[in-house]
């Protein structure tokens, strides 16, 4: 029975650990933290009291015994692809799984007031501070930075978004759509400073290249993600934004990458829980199919939606959002200040859609779109 290791415990890693381990083979689950793995993305309602940390297990401690999962707390720190070791110990394959580390950008200032929010450890710090009344600044308006804006604020505190761009969640909504969102977020109490950069972080708070300072007891920094290359690239694989692979996922022989660590054909990171757990299963039937004598399969891009739902406020998008030759048109009623629903057209082809507000007949629309 072949003996592989999966390198990385988040949603890849530990799909690819249990498919492994359902097909029979000796699995080693690597993970450099002492948490169970979690569902990452859930993090934020940790930090803000609105969950447990057990809550946010992707699998109860009693699977991984139950499947024969050895889960390693230890950081893999070497790694020889020619013959297949990780810290000295030799397998028959290798899942690399590592995923992504938080970006923070070289702030003037005291960067030490920074928090971020990508580990079990990050929220546990986040939430012994946290109580209502707090002031907190929130840098990044993507996706994650205004789910902790709500979040934060459902908690009681006083939250503000700092965007250093022209428009929130990488302008996917447009202006209409926008403006939304905008006005549920500030009917939250969320003080939104969009088109505004950070000139420097200072003991009373941000200072913004407006001239403006936003007063704050607590910073979290919530400006993207890179892949965690450094295990991979050390050991001779080629990184660009994350680690090139073949169109089946492979690095090396019976050596295969999966989740926000791979860039099969990406040109920028992409961190999505439905990828990496897709890229997650396929890895491991590739490498099965490569230990067997059987052909391997290539990855397909799903199309994915973005999205984001916190109690009452939610937008949902999918498909071509940008670009020229489109035609925006709205297909609600306009009768609800607080709904946005349009679809974007080429021609009389739907290629887009824009919901905010609601979700209602998202579902119909997504049917028709072109793929």
């Amino acid at each position: 029975m072949p003996d592989l290791a999966v390198i990385g415990a988040g949603h890849a890693g530990v799909e690819a650990a249990a498919a492994l381990a359902k097909a029979g083979h000796r699995v080693t689950l690597w993970s450099d933290e002492p948490e169970l793995p979690y569902f990452r993305p859930r993090l934020i309602a940790v930090a803000f009291g609105q969950t447990e940390p057990d809550a946010i297990r992707i699998k109860p401690e009693t699977f991984y015994a139950q499947t024969g999962i050895a889960l390693r707390h230890e950081r893999a720190e070497r790694l020889d692809l020619a013959s297949r070791t990780v810290n000295g110990e030799v397998y028959d394959g290798i899942v690399l799984a590592q995923g992504s580390r938080p970006f923070v950008p070289p702030f003037a200032g005291d960067r030490a007031r920074l928090h971020t929010l990508w580990d079990m450890a990050d929220a546990r710090r986040l939430r012994e501070a946290v109580r209502p009344g707090v002031r907190l600044a929130v840098i990044g308006g993507g996706v994650l930075g205004l789910e902790a804006a709500l979040r934060a604020a459902m908690a009681g505190l006083k939250v503000s978004v700092v965007e250093a761009a022209p428009r929130l969640v990488n302008g996917v909504l447009g202006d209409g759509a926008e403006g939304v969102l905008r006005a549920a977020l500030e009917a939250k109490g969320i003080t939104l400073s969009v088109g505004k950069g950070i000139a420097e972080i200072a003991a009373e708070g941000l200072r913004l290249d407006s001239g403006n300072t936003i007063e704050t007891d607590l910073i979290l920094c919530s400006t993207g993600a890179r892949p965690n290359v450094a295990l991979g690239e050390a050991a001779g694989l080629p990184a660009d934004c994350g680690l090139r692979t073949g169109a089946d996922l492979a690095a090396a022989p019976r050596v295969y990458v999966a989740g926000d660590l791979a860039r099969p054909t990406e040109r920028r990171p992409v961190c999505a829980v439905r990828r990496a757990t897709a890229m997650g299963a396929l890895a491991a039937a590739n490498l099965c199919a490569e230990l067997s004598g059987a052909p391997t399969t290539p990855w397909s891009d799903p199309v994915l939606p973005l999205f984001m739902k916190v109690g009452d406020v939610e937008f949902h998008t999918l498909g071509l959002l940008g670009g020229e030759g489109l035609d925006e048109r709205r297909v609600d009623d306009s009768a609800t200040p607080a709904v946005w629903q349009s679809v974007l057209c080429r021609g009389d082809q739907p290629v887009g859609l824009r919901w905010v507000g609601t979700r209602a007949g998202f579902g119909d629309w997504e049917k028709r779109l072109a793929r």
